[in-house]
C-alpha cells in the first residue's frame, strides 16, 4: 500500500479525480435533456415531461457532488506536488473549470422549492442565462475530446425549442385546421369570478386535448414576452362533426402574469373585453381512468381544473367506472361560481348514465356562516336559510333525507349517507358540507373499502394535500394487504401539485 512518501502517492489522487471528471461531464446532456418539455425520455416512456423535472434536479445535486470530489482530488494532488500556483498560472483552464462548478453550485441552491416560490419568473430567467454560461464555461475546460457532451447537450436544447416554435406556429396560424382561420391567434374572453379568480374562455380552438392537460398561454398585450402553464377546466369536443371546442381556464391571481389576467377582468380595457391570445400544447399526460370500477377525486381550490374534466370526461364514457367519488374543498360559498353550475350539470347527467356520481364541496370557511352544531344538522337546513346556490340532485326512488350528507362535524359520519348508500338502481347526489377542512382519510377509506373492483385516487391540490394523500394510500394498501391473497383489490394514485 503507497503512502505519502511514495512518489506516485500524488498521481493517485489524480487518477480519481481524473475518473470523477468523466463521470460528470457525462452526465450535463442527461441534465439538459430532463429540463426540455421535447425530450427522447418522455417520448419513450410516456411520462409527461413536468413530472421528470425532479430527476432533472435531482441529476444536477449528484453532479454537483461528482464535481466536488473531481476538482478536491485534483487540488490535493497540486497541494502534495507543492505546485497550486504554477498549476493555476500555467493552466487558464482550471479557472474555468472553478467558474463552472460556482455556476453549477449557483443552479443547485437556486432551485431549492424555496427559492423558486419566492420569484419564479426571476428564477426561470436567471437559471437559463446561467445554465448558458455554464455551457460556455465546460466547452473551454475540457479537452478537445470531450466537448461533445457539451454539443449534445446544445443539441436536446436545440431540438426542444424547434419543436415547440414550430408547434406553436402550427396552432396559432391554424396550419391543420379543416376551417382556415386568417385570424392569427385566439380571442380571448376573461371575466373575473370571486376569489380573485379569472375565467379564461376561448371559443373555436381547432385542436383536441385530453382530459387533465394543460396549455401553454400568451397575452402579449398585457405581459409581453411572459407564457405560463394553465390547466384546461373543460373538455375536448368528441363528436366526429365538431370542427371547434370552448377551451376554458380558471386561473386564481398571484403575482405577475396573473395578475395583470385578473386586473384586466375587472377593468375590461378592450371593448369586448376579449384579448389576442396564443397557445401552446397541449401538454402533459393525464391518466387513464376508464379501467376502474371506483374512482376518488379529490381537489382543493382551483385544483379543481384538473379534476372536473376528469369527472366529466368519466360521465360521457364510464369504460369500466360504476361509482365515483367528488370531493372539493373550498374556503368559502362565493367560490362555487367557479365550477358548481358545471357540477350540477354533470350530476343530472349521471343520472342517465350506469355510474353512480357523488359530489361533495366542503366549505371550511364563510364569513356569513355560524358555527356548525354537533348536534346533527343537515346541510338541507342549511341550504333552506339562503338562496340555494347546489341543490341536491337524487332519482325519484331515493329520498332527499337519504341522499343528503350530515355536517355534524366527525368528517367520516358525515360522509356516510352520501357515499353508502347502497338503494337500489343508479343514484347521483351534489351536496355541500360546511364544516372544518376535512380529513383527507376519512375521504379516501370509505370508497376504496366498498369497491369491488379496483380503485383509482386522484388529488390535486398543494403540497400538503398531496403528501397527505400518498402517505394514507400506502398505509391503506399495507393495511388492507392488496394483492397479497386478502382479496383486497389495488389501489392507483396520481397526484398533481399546482406550484413548482
Amino acid at each position: 500500500m503507497q503512502g505519502p512518501s511514495d512518489s506516485s502517492y500524488a498521481y493517485k489522487w489524480e487518477k480519481v479525480g481524473f475518473r470523477a471528471a468523466w463521470v460528470s461531464i457525462t452526465q450535463i446532456p442527461l441534465i439538459f435533456m430532463l429540463s426540455t418539455k421535447f425530450n427522447l425520455f418522455s417520448l419513450l416512456t410516456g411520462i409527461s415531461y413536468e413530472r421528470l423535472n425532479w430527476i432533472h434536479r435531482w441529476t444536477a445535486r449528484t453532479v454537483l457532488l461528482t464535481v466536488i470530489v473531481h476538482w478536491s482530488f485534483f487540488f490535493q494532488e497540486w497541494v502534495l506536488a507543492d505546485f497550486v500556483q504554477l498549476q493555476l498560472k500555467m493552466m487558464p483552464m482550471v479557472k474555468y473549470g472553478f467558474g463552472a462548478f460556482a455556476i453549477l453550485g449557483w443552479n443547485v441552491v437556486s432551485g431549492f422549492g424555496y427559492f423558486r416560490a419566492k420569484a419564479y419568473e426571476l428564477f426561470v430567467i436567471q437559471h437559463i442565462c446561467a445554465a448558458a454560461v455554464l455551457l460556455w464555461l465546460l466547452y473551454i475546460h475540457v479537452p478537445a475530446y470531450a466537448q461533445s457532451y457539451v454539443y449534445l447537450s446544445i443539441a436536446f436544447v436545440a431540438l426542444d425549442w424547434g419543436v415547440r416554435i414550430a408547434w406553436s406556429l402550427i396552432r396559432n396560424l391554424h396550419l391543420l385546421a379543416s376551417s382556415k382561420s386568417r385570424v392569427l391567434g385566439y380571442q380571448a374572453l376573461l371575466k373575473p369570478l370571486a376569489g380573485d379568480v379569472v375565467r379564461l374562455t376561448i371559443k373555436n380552438v381547432d385542436f383536441t386535448w385530453k382530459p387533465g392537460q394543460h396549455v401553454y398561454l400568451s397575452i402579449p398585450r398585457l405581459r409581453p414576452f411572459e407564457i405560463h402553464p394553465f390547466t384546461i377546466a373543460s373538455i375536448s369536443e368528441q363528436r366526429r362533426d365538431a370542427v371547434s371546442s370552448t377551451l376554458t381556464l380558471i386561473i386564481k391571481a398571484h403575482k405577475g402574469f396573473s395578475r395583470s389576467l385578473h386586473k384586466a377582468a375587472i377593468g375590461r380595457v378592450t371593448r369586448e373585453g376579449t384579448y389576442r391570445a396564443f397557445l401552446n400544447g397541449p401538454w402533459g399526460t393525464p391518466p387513464d381512468l376508464s379501467h376502474y370500477e371506483t374512482v376518488v377525486l379529490l381537489a382543493t381550490s382551483s385544483g379543481a381544473s384538473f379534476t372536473v374534466p376528469l369527472l366529466e370526461s368519466m360521465i360521457q364514457e364510464p369504460g369500466c367506472v360504476r361509482r365515483i367519488t367528488f370531493h372539493w374543498i373550498i374556503r368559502s360559498e362565493s367560490h362555487l361560481s367557479w365550477f358548481g353550475d358545471k357540477l350540477n350539470t354533470l350530476v343530472e347527467k349521471a343520472q342517465s348514465n350506469r355510474v353512480n356520481v357523488y359530489v361533495v364541496v366542503h366549505v371550511t370557511r364563510d364569513d356569513q356562516q355560524r358555527p356548525l352544531q354537533q348536534g346533527g344538522d343537515t346541510v338541507e337546513k342549511k341550504q333552506e336559510q339562503r338562496e340555494p346556490i347546489v341543490s341536491v340532485i337524487s332519482r325519484p326512488d331515493v329520498s332527499p333525507k337519504e341522499a343528503n350528507v350530515s355536517a355534524s362535524g366527525a368528517d367520516r359520519s358525515a360522509l356516510l349517507a352520501v357515499e353508502h348508500d347502497h338503494a337500489p338502481g343508479h343514484q347521483s347526489s351534489m351536496n355541500v358540507v360546511y364544516d372544518k377542512r376535512p380529513d383527507v382519510a376519512s375521504l379516501i377509506r370509505g370508497p376504496v373499502e366498498d369497491a369491488l373492483g379496483e380503485t383509482a385516487v386522484v388529488v390535486c391540490g398543494g403540497p400538503t394535500l398531496t403528501a397527505q394523500s400518498r402517505t394514507f394510500v400506502a398505509s391503506l394498501s399495507d393495511e388492507r394487504a392488496v394483492h397479497k391473497g386478502t382479496g383486497a383489490q389495488g389501489i392507483y394514485l396520481f397526484t398533481e401539485t399546482y406550484g413548482w
